[in-house]
């Protein structure tokens, strides 16, 4: 995987995906978050197993791929950078190194297919305007 996504795209994802990783679990990859790509987009997926959350961003993508990488690292990692272009490069099947401006990072990753697959979406979808459903 190697790809580039604006810092404020990452972390506004990042955001909403905390709410549903398991701080203390006892299966360590459910404090993962998954990266993957797909065409122009960063999918970050969240699971403790009975809530799921994927949300996508934006992201020029130069190599596909998908990874697993601890949740609060991230968040803490990305929270602190500056406004600029974050490069995330899959360096190993163990680690991703992420680079902004001058800061560099080497986080710890773990396998993609370790994570839990999450079931897709069954049945019909209803679109209401935000006035009707306040």
């Amino acid at each position: 995987m190697d790809i580039t996504v604006r810092k404020t795209d990452l972390f506004k994802e990042l955001q909403y995906v905390q709410g549903v990783v398991e701080r203390k679990t006892t299966v360590p990859i459910l404090s993962n978050l998954l990266l993957e790509t797909t065409g122009n987009a960063l999918y970050v997926t969240a699971t403790d197993l009975d809530v799921s959350l994927r949300c996508a961003s934006r992201a020029t993508v130069k190599v596909a791929g998908a990874v697993t990488v601890s949740a609060r690292k991230l968040f803490d990692i990305v929270r602190l950078l500056p406004e600029a272009d974050v490069h995330l490069k899959s360096a190993s099947p163990d680690w991703v190194n992420l680079t902004c401006m001058r800061s560099r990072f080497k986080v710890a990753a773990l396998s993609r297919e370790n994570f839990p697959d999450i079931p897709g979406l069954q049945g019909k979808t209803l679109r209401l305007p935000g006035r009707a459903l306040r």
